[in-house]
């Protein structure tokens, strides 16, 4: 019988009474999580937030700072609440059993995070938040929870900041091959240039591919909504997968198009063109990414997402 429904039998007759799912989702939600027992964890996390609150602040710098690398990181936790929620019938009747072991992980790492927000070592301070967060959800909850849900957990650690030295690097390489592929373009397209590292020297004007203009930014925005999207999209995981792993060429090959473009306006009609192009170009490219992406989606044959249809 439904797990929503009432079966009444009287005689050789039987009625189908059914509750509204979210009736049935209320009443799992009152014998799951008592007020009583809700009431330390809501304790818990307010101290835990107390106690990472400079990081939280340097998180908000990171994210509003000119030429961030991380504007789209404030909607993390509203496609993590999306995905829970869309499975939160399944949340309610997952089997939680809490599991002692998860303080070998918890308290070595929240003594990490008072240490390392004492020091200001920011990505320590990230990366022992992030265990601190999980370690207390398997703990609380239990491995099978955590096994069940451990998508949209792990999908919380791309709110935090990349260390510097990592960051600086990866930027580096992309600066380099979107430079490449943008002379390569060039080439192609009949505006012949020479490359010198970082710029481009074009007949009439010259192009300095600068940090900013790496197309890193542009990576993480798309494997951050990608992610998402792969995740609630249906079909076999193997196509899913396939859509997540296109997207690092596929910003590459955007980026690169976009280096171009501004060479071609700038060397056909002027530096002033080229500036007011380049100051647009950055959210043309995020829509690019996302029309290829959705078509790249729909061509592999995923045409649902959280169970509606969207093509």
């Amino acid at each position: 019988m439904d797990e929503g429904a009432l079966d009444i039998t009287h005689g050789k007759q039987s009625a189908l009474i059914d509750r509204p799912l979210d009736t049935v989702v209320k009443n799992r939600v009152a014998r799951a999580f008592p007020v009583a027992d809700i009431l330390p964890y809501v304790l818990s996390i307010v101290l835990l937030s107390i106690v990472a609150w400079p990081m939280f602040h340097w998180w908000a710098w990171e994210y509003t700072r000119p030429e961030s690398y991380y504007a789209h990181a404030p909607l993390v936790p509203i496609m993590v609440a999306f995905m829970l929620w869309h499975r939160r019938t399944q949340i309610f009747v997952a089997e939680k059993r809490p599991f002692a072991f998860a303080l070998l992980a918890l308290i070595p790492a929240l003594i990490l995070l008072v240490i390392s927000i004492k020091k200001e070592m920011r990505a320590v301070e990230s990366v022992s938040f992030l265990i601190v967060v999980w370690s207390s959800v398997l703990l609380t909850l239990g491995p099978k929870f955590f096994k069940e849900f451990w998508f949209p957990l792990l999908f919380l650690g791309l709110m935090a900041p990349l260390p510097a030295p990592l960051l600086n690097d990866s930027t580096l390489h992309f600066q380099m091959w979107s430079t490449t592929l943008a002379s390569k373009i060039l080439d192609l397209t009949g505006f012949g240039n020479t490359q010198v590292g970082n710029i481009i020297h074009i007949d009439n004007f010259t192009l300095s591919v600068d940090v900013p203009c790496s197309g890193f930014k542009t990576l993480l925005a798309l494997l951050t909504f990608n992610a998402f999207l792969a995740n609630m999209l249906d079909g076999p995981l193997y196509r899913r997968v396939l859509l997540f792993v296109i997207c690092t060429p596929l910003a590459l090959l955007i980026n690169g198009i976009r280096i171009a473009l501004i060479g071609m306006v700038g060397e056909s009609i002027g530096d002033h063109a080229a500036h007011v192009f380049h100051d647009y170009s950055g959210i043309i490219t995020l829509i690019l990414g996302f029309i290829v992406l959705f078509t790249i989606a729909r061509t592999l044959g995923c045409r649902k997402f959280a169970g509606w249809d969207i093509f």
